[in-house]
């Protein structure tokens, strides 16, 4: 059912004067668009330019169109971050904060970075990943998380996590769960990301069946063409000794590439920063 009309009387009757043809009218002159008749409102306003009311109109619905697709975007970027997984600790690691102390090991490891984020989309089409390694506190976790969050402001699916937790997500989606395998559970960490981090990479040794579960995702993703980033306190012959040499010398592929963060830490007893 309609609800009842709710105008003034002086509304109605400027209504009922326009409908009869009895509305005051006059010529107006707009420094835009010419000559052109206004009428005189309920509130003893002349109307106005009609095409640069016309024109306020679109300007405002645009308005409104650019607030509801940034709200959208802020929801879709805040949906990504909520998928990311990256700890609380480095969400709010960027490049930006990342101190190089006048350091040029440092401020080369920033700049290569800086182009990774710059060239992602030729990473992306080319599968090219990174590998940082180096002993504890050279801050590759900061650098790796700084491109992570920096690509997920950009609309990418990023994850980020720990090697150890990854192996038990690969066991509960695998086992614990009616009809999972190991194949599904791979899956899950390939194709829906653009980008993943490997944490914590040969931390621990784990079992032959943990280490080929970590060398499938990779190579999975190698072979898809996906960008991956691995973080690791071990060295080149350490960690190829883990993974393969095969594996870190794919990761050098479409446009990758090796930072190497041998300076000491710069930790200290008063740093509640936890920069990895």
């Amino acid at each position: 059912m309609g609800q009842p009309m709710t105008t003034t009387h002086e509304v109605r009757g400027h209504l009922k004067n326009v409908l009869a043809g009895q509305a005051r009218n006059r010529q107006g002159n707009c420094r835009i668009h010419g000559a052109f008749t206004e009428t005189l409102m309920p509130n003893d306003q002349w109307s106005g330019c009609p095409e640069c009311l016309e024109e306020g109109k679109a300007q405002q619905r645009q308005a409104e169109q650019r607030d509801r697709a940034g709200q959208t975007r802020a929801a879709k970027l805040e949906q990504l971050r909520e998928g990311a997984m990256i700890p609380r600790r480095f969400q709010q690691r960027t490049l930006e904060n990342f101190a190089t102390d006048g350091h040029d090991g440092k401020a080369f490891a920033l700049a290569a970075s800086r182009r990774y984020v710059e060239r992602f989309e030729d990473r992306f089409a080319q599968g090219g990943g990174m590998v940082m390694s180096g002993s504890v506190g050279t801050g590759k976790s900061h650098l790796a998380y700084g491109i992570g969050n920096a690509l997920l402001d950009q609309g990418y699916r990023v994850m980020g996590i720990d090697v150890y937790e990854l192996i038990d997500l690969i066991k509960e989606r695998a086992f614990s769960q009616k009809g999972g395998s190991e194949r599904e559970a791979i899956k899950a960490f390939v194709a829906p990301l653009d980008l993943l981090i490997l944490d914590e990479v040969g931390a621990q040794l784990g079992t032959e069946w943990e280490r080929l579960m970590l060398f499938k995702i990779i190579n999975e993703r190698y072979k898809q063409m996906l960008p991956t980033v691995l973080i690791s306190n071990c060295d080149a012959k350490e960690l190829e000794n883990y993974l393969g040499e095969r594996v870190v010398d794919r990761m050098n592929e479409g446009g990758g590439m090796t930072l190497v963060m041998d300076w000491p830490s710069y930790r200290t007893p008063t740093d509640n920063q936890g920069r990895a």
